[in-house]
């Protein structure tokens, strides 16, 4: 089973766009430990994907402290550029949690993606 600990307290909103390029291309590399859920890889690389992407990761709300998770996907958007920016993507199946997201770059912050955002994602992800 997917196990999130989310660290209850103040957001801090992210200040600046996670993504701020135009992204061409999403691949989604299960990680999934488990057998209770599959998960399947996955890319997109159409405009109207992009942007459910994009609006769910720039909605989301730095969290505080540490946090302790284990990721569903490895997300990596690939830019017009060829430049890449690689993430952990968590959502469970649950339609009424947030999604987490967590930049590679730093594994020790994560952002809450809000419920509305996640379940966008969601149903993109299982068709």
């Amino acid at each position: 089973m997917l196990t999130l600990i989310i660290i209850l307290g103040c957001n801090e909103k992210n200040q600046d766009s996670i993504l701020d390029n135009d992204g061409i291309f999403v691949n989604l590399i299960c990680s999934r430990q488990d057998n209770t859920n599959e998960c399947t890889d996955q890319q997109f690389n159409d405009l109207e994907s992009f942007q459910v992407f994009k609006t769910a990761l720039d909605s989301a709300e730095k969290m505080p402290g540490m946090i302790n998770y284990l990721a569903e996907y490895n997300l990596e958007v690939k830019f017009q550029d060829q430049a890449t920016k690689a993430f952990h993507l968590s959502l469970g199946t649950n339609r009424d949690m947030k999604g987490l997201l967590v930049d590679l770059e730093n594994t020790n912050e994560g952002y809450e993606i809000p419920v509305i955002h996640a379940n966008k994602l969601r149903e993109l992800i299982e068709g």
